[in-house]
């Protein structure tokens, strides 16, 4: 007896037309989630970049000075066991970087700035590494924390960023410059921004004044 055609199995043909079309599905469904991954993180360091700016303005309105700049923070901040004994010291002005000056421009201020504002109860989403607070962008590989600009005013500082989320941080801060990354509220510290893909990517530093 022979077999009618709605009776016999997939051909070939079918089978990879089937696959074909499974395949294409399925990269939809991959790069759209990527997309959506993306999009998230890039939210998430704008919400670190917006926390660590206000945190720092409002430890600036409480102390009179910027987190990691205030000079003997042991003595006034004595909240959660209290600061460091090596985040606690004195004014010194016998360079440019020194304690006190209005400006987060030394390694250790940089660092400190970040015990500071956790110990004054004014940021909370941080790790502990070590002895060291950190806060960590959620693209791997580097850290959020406050800097100085090459023309000595405060910013937030992103580390080894890939260089297409610097340019949508630089998209959504900056509206005061037409060049990415070259001048305005945004800025490399290059001085000459990044190509996805190609010089600079990622981008070592990335600054956003506050």
């Amino acid at each position: 007896m022979m077999l009618s055609r709605s009776q016999k199995g997939f051909t070939l043909i079918e089978v990879a037309i089937v696959l074909v079309v499974m395949t294409l599905i399925l990269g939809g469904v991959i790069v759209g989630g990527s997309a959506v991954m993306e999009n998230a993180r890039t939210a998430s360091l704008l919400g670190q970049i917006k926390d660590l700016a206000a945190a720092s303005r409002d430890f600036k309105s409480r102390y009179g000075y910027y987190p990691g700049d205030l000079p003997n923070a042991a003595t006034l901040i004595t909240t959660d066991g209290g600061i460091s004994s090596d985040c606690s010291y004195p004014v010194s002005s016998s360079s440019s970087s020194s304690v006190g000056n209005g400006i987060v421009n030394s390694t250790t201020e940089s660092r400190c700035a970040i015990e500071h504002l956790v110990k004054s109860r004014m940021l909370s989403k941080v790790e502990l590494s070590g002895s060291n607070y950190r806060i960590l962008h959620p693209f791997g590989g580097g850290e959020v924390s406050l800097w100085y600009t090459a023309s000595n005013e405060n910013a937030v500082r992103i580390t080894n960023l890939p260089c297409k989320i610097a340019l949508r941080i630089d998209d959504k801060l900056d509206n005061a410059s037409t060049t990415p990354l070259a001048s305005g509220f945004v800025t490399s510290d290059n001085g000459s921004g990044c190509v996805p893909g190609g010089a600079n990517d990622p981008l070592g530093i990335l600054l956003i004044r506050y």
